[in-house]
């Protein structure tokens, strides 16, 4: 069963690097791309990096640790797209943006 939870209003989240959320005890990185919120785990598949403090450029965020980049919209690692940091269906509604935790 999947639960959606509210983590924030739109308007309170930065467009040009990421947001971090806590949600059931996990740590969740927020990106704002084109209108739309793409919620990912706060970690760099590499060596568990902060992906939340790395610069966002379009739909890639850079990991501040070893400059690993990583889609936001799919997880994928862009030099290694086998290796994936987990993605989480998120929605904007009313303008108050939820994450489903599964």
């Amino acid at each position: 069963m999947s639960d959606s939870v509210a983590v924030a209003h739109i308007s309170e989240l930065k467009t040009d690097s990421g947001n971090v959320v806590i949600i059931g005890g996990r740590e969740i990185a927020l990106f704002v791309v084109d209108g739309c919120v793409f919620a990912i785990d706060n970690e760099c598949p590499h060596r568990e990096g902060p992906l939340g403090e790395g610069d966002l450029e379009g739909d890639i965020v850079t990991c501040p640790f070893h400059a690993w980049e990583i889609n936001v919209r799919t997880g994928e690692v862009v030099d290694f797209p086998e290796m994936c940091a987990r993605t989480y269906p998120s929605r904007i509604a009313d303008g108050q943006v939820f994450v489903e935790l599964s």
